[in-house]
């Protein structure tokens, strides 16, 4: 075997340490974290499909989508799921698809018309569920967080939960719209399904609530406390003001 020349060596020593340089590594790290800087999410929306949320879905939803739309950046991934009277049993995501992530090494152009390809798809198919008239009878809010856990289990981007939803829990189990959601009545729900290992684990998903909802401010209110202390169980990170009747503000620091 020839040995190797002065030059071809210097050639291979200023390449492995090109590959090893602050540089490459910066490099790695956009492909992590886009070049903005931001790190990749996964966004579970939950729609309530129940017909006392016919009109929600075409108002109050749709205002909330329009300003996660936005948001949604290289190596996110959204899923859009419904909550339904069979929520648990026959759970089938509406969308799941990931936002192409940006290579240093792929054609700008092609990689910005994957991106507008896939961020139009993801509004269609959300337009399409939006539109649907019929509703379902029943709203199975409690196991779908069960299914969000389960979506939340094996990933490692970070985790937010997006509610679209009165939050009138309408089951065979639970009905809020016709008992008292008193705390005596919450602490009872939540000892029930501690002990029957059905309370969620969202350590660490960040929730928001759009679209809630109550026959009076009394209502209202009880069954906000309700979830803030369900929440608080199942370890989310939750707070009072991301939940109410709108979408006020998205991944903003509240």
């Amino acid at each position: 075997m020839k040995r190797l020349t002065p030059k071809l060596l210097g050639l291979v020593v200023l390449g492995s340490l090109l590959f090893s340089s602050p540089m490459n590594r910066c490099a790695e790290a956009l492909l992590k974290f886009g070049d903005n800087g931001k790190s990749p999410r996964v966004i579970v929306i939950l729609v309530d499909m129940s017909g006392s949320t016919n009109h929600a879905r075409q108002t109050v939803y749709r205002e909330a989508f329009d300003k996660i739309y936005p948001s949604l950046d290289q190596g996110d991934r959204i899923l859009v799921g419904t909550i339904t009277g069979r929520s648990y049993i026959d759970f089938n995501p509406a969308v799941d698809v990931e936002i192409p992530r940006k290579s240093l090494w792929a054609n700008r152009i092609r990689f910005e018309r994957e991106v507008t390809e896939t961020k139009d798809r993801v509004r269609q198919e959300v337009e399409t569920l939006f539109s649907r008239k019929k509703g379902t009878p029943r709203t199975e809010i409690l196991n779908s967080l069960n299914i969000a856990d389960t979506i939340f289990h094996e990933e490692e981007r970070d985790k937010v939960l997006v509610i679209l939803s009165d939050m009138i829990q309408d089951s065979q189990e639970y009905n809020f719209a016709t008992v008292d959601v008193t705390r005596d009545y919450t602490d009872r729900v939540i000892q029930y399904r501690q002990k029957n290992k059905l309370i969620p684990d969202l350590k660490d998903v960040k929730v928001y609530v759009a679209g809630a909802s109550g026959k009076d401010s009394a209502k209202f209110r009880s069954v906000e406390r309700f979830w803030t202390c369900y929440f608080e169980k199942s370890g989310a990170d939750f707070s009072p003001h991301r939940y109410g009747h709108c979408l006020i503000s998205f991944e903003k620091e509240s």
